[in-house]
């Protein structure tokens, strides 16, 4: 153990800046203890292992991330249960363009996998996208829908820049760095480091701090997802379906027409389609929305094609109580012309979100959804938006 050193300092008698008269003081003076312990070989060891194609440098930066997020069992156990549903579409998605499976990680870093994910500057969805880039790399964004936040349009434009600027460096951890902060500052960083092609370790302290960050968080987040039972962190449940059906519809429905005819809940609904705003598809013929549902279960497949066979959709609203299989469904919707409706209504006194669910036939969640309230109470002049159909 080091001991401290103390020193006896004779300070000059005088007046000092404050007026006070200077003596002898003694001073205590501990010795400078290292902000980091020594690296530990079985991290490294364990990076390693895990290297596929992207590096997995183990250093003082990234070790401190594994240590910050060891302590974030909450945040991960939900992440890895989160995994189970958005991994795989990563994965295939990753194989078809040619990007390095382990890239599926980044979305951790961006966005703890929440397509509902929004930054300070607007960046969205799983991958967070700001709107220029995205629309740049053919994502949709109007006021019907935001493909940033679909898993699998979202994944598809992140692929294309990873792998765009991979061929631009021929380095997936600038890749991966340019990702956070764009390619100019890649440049610049290069520049002010010297020039020539060095690579990520060589220009970090040149980048912004964030981006000194966020390649070592992305190692870190590798080693967590990987090593998660070791240090007590164990996968939660995603909290909804991860096995899903994919329609596609070429009419205007509601999210909340297709909950009610078909006994799913809308916050499950909500979570499987991301990019629908106000909760409506405007499918067309010639440009069809998908809708993803819960999987069905095989085995009650036939007893409810019979029951189908008995109801015809009734015009402007969709009869289907039951669960049928996905090809039955899309023949289904297919031939469904929904008549969906939406207006403003102002609350009125003695009104009561219960009362106004009843006048419009609707339910008070469907309300408090819609319009993002967060308690059942209205007060007179609010202004609430109503959908029907």
């Amino acid at each position: 153990m080091k001991k401290a050193l103390t020193l006896t300092l004779v300070l000059l008698g005088g007046v000092g800046l404050s007026g006070f008269s200077l003596g002898t003081k003694k001073v205590t003076i501990k010795p400078v203890t290292k902000q980091f312990r020594t690296l530990d070989p079985t991290y490294r060891l364990t990076l390693e292992n895990l290297q596929k194609t992207v590096p997995l440098t183990y250093n003082e930066p990234v070790q401190k991330l594994i240590n910050s997020y060891t302590n974030q069992k909450g945040r991960f156990s939900r992440i890895l249960g989160l995994s189970k549903y958005y991994f795989p579409i990563y994965e295939r998605i990753f194989k078809e363009k040619g990007v390095p499976d382990e890239l599926k990680y980044l979305s951790v870093v961006e966005s703890s996998l929440n397509p509902q994910a929004t930054s300070w500057v607007g960046a969205a969805g799983p991958w967070q996208f700001i709107a220029p880039v995205g629309k740049l790399y053919g994502l949709t964004i109007d006021e019907t829908i935001d493909e940033r936040r679909d898993p699998v349009l979202a994944s598809e434009a992140a692929a294309k820049y990873l792998l765009n600027s991979f061929n631009m460096y021929h380095d997936w951890l600038l890749a991966i760095a340019s990702y956070n902060c764009g390619h100019n500052n890649i440049r610049w960083a290069r520049e002010n480091a010297g020039g020539g092609n060095l690579d990520y370790w060589a220009i970090r302290k040149y980048l912004p701090v964030e981006t000194q960050n966020y390649v070592p968080a992305y190692i870190a987040t590798v080693y967590i997802m990987n090593n998660a039972k070791k240090h007590g962190i164990f996968t939660a449940e995603a909290g909804f379906n991860v096995f899903t059906n994919t329609i596609p519809v070429n009419r205007k429905i509601s999210l909340l027409s297709i909950a009610k005819a078909t006994n799913i809940s809308i916050d499950e609904l909500t979570i499987l389609n991301p990019a629908y705003k106000n909760l409506v598809l405007n499918g067309t013929c010639n440009a069809p929305k998908k809708l993803i549902i819960p999987e069905v279960k095989s085995y009650i497949y036939t007893a409810l094609c019979d029951e189908m066979k008995k109801t015809e959709p009734v015009e402007g609203e969709l009869r289907l109580s039951y669960i049928i299989p996905p090809d039955e469904i899309q023949v289904r919707f297919s031939n469904y012309v929904a008549k969906t409706s939406s207006f403003r209504y102002i609350v009125q006194e003695g009104d009561t979100l219960n009362s106004i669910a009843q006048k419009f036939n609707g339910t008070e969640e469907e309300i408090k959804v819609i319009n993002k309230l967060k308690h059942s109470s209205v007060k007179s002049g609010m202004v609430l938006k109503i959908i029907q159909g």
